[in-house]
């Protein structure tokens, strides 16, 4: 199998109003949109995208139809690539959440919290990798781009790279900026781009 560019875009801004979302389907924002775009830009002069996919969630779904549509690439749309379901605490303020239960976050990745009604990191985690796997099952090329969320990133950065999700999620993706890693299968993945958006360009 030939190497290939992956490219792991996170969604713009969402007007969130400080609260936690991850199956909430709310749209980017202009500045959300905008920021995108602009990663966008500096993505494809990295070299031509060939396959794309995306979670089925508005903040990422339309934006990636239209890039699709406009560069005429195969798009999948995977539910399976969604962000994590919390719950109970969907939609409930971050700073009731942090007040309650400081270190949700790692508690939560360490499989020693899960929200009521919610789904547990373990499972979060199985369904993000099965989803990635059965994108790249039928992506073909040497630049696919997968276009998803803070969490679905961090997990695929976590097993690409080999190392835990809690040091992963220090890399911070932040939302509409990218990570680009190279791949070659049977080899270990190269993280070779880490990028915030440029709000400068817009």
């Amino acid at each position: 199998m030939n190497p290939y560019t992956l490219t792991l875009l996170r969604h713009g801004d969402i007007d969130h109003q400080g609260r936690l979302i991850g199956h909430t389907d709310l749209p980017l924002t202009e500045r959300g949109a905008a920021d995108m775009a602009a990663s966008w830009q500096r993505i494809v002069r990295h070299a031509p995208v060939t396959s794309m996919a995306t979670s089925p969630l508005l903040r990422c779904r339309e934006f990636a139809v239209q890039q699709a549509l406009a560069c005429g690439v195969p798009l999948q749309v995977a539910p399976l690539l969604a962000e994590c379901h919390f719950g109970a605490w969907e939609n409930r303020p971050l700073a009731d959440i942090a007040a309650t239960t400081p270190d949700w976050q790692t508690l939560l990745a360490r499989g020693l919290l899960t929200p009521e009604g919610g789904e547990s990191f373990a499972a979060f985690r199985t369904r993000v990798l099965t989803g990635f796997a059965d994108w790249l099952q039928q992506a073909r090329g040497s630049h696919r781009v997968l276009v998803s969320h803070g969490g679905v990133i961090n997990v695929l950065l976590a097993e690409l790279l080999g190392t835990d999700f809690n040091v992963a999620r220090l890399m911070a993706v932040q939302r509409g900026g990218f990570a680009q890693l190279s791949m070659l299968e049977g080899h270990p993945a190269y993280l070779t781009r880490l990028e915030a958006p440029d709000h400068g360009s817009h």
